[in-house]
């Protein structure tokens, strides 16, 4: 005698796909903070003292190394909630 598989109530599935776009954003979040954002703030303190970084090139350098990454955790979030709300 065979079983139908068991389904995932949608509410579950919801809830499941939320949490994974939360911890996408978190994850986004921490990697901005640790690099992005010091990167942000010496560009913009340069830029208000209308001079060019001396290690403009390690900054830009530091910025592409995580661009990419952030990226893919955004889309990874936005994809989640979508299946968060298709789910309901």
């Amino acid at each position: 005698m065979t079983r139908a598989p068991a389904r995932i109530a949608p509410a579950t599935m919801s809830a499941a796909a939320a949490a994974l776009a939360t911890l996408a954003l978190v994850t986004f979040l921490a990697m901005y903070n640790r690099v992005s954002k010091p990167v942000n703030t010496a560009l913009t303190a340069a830029a208000l003292a209308d001079r060019v970084p001396g290690d403009a090139r390690q900054l830009q350098a530091r910025w592409d190394s995580v661009i990419n990454a952030r990226v893919a955790l955004q889309t990874l979030a936005l994809a989640a909630l979508c299946a968060a709300l298709a789910a309901v």
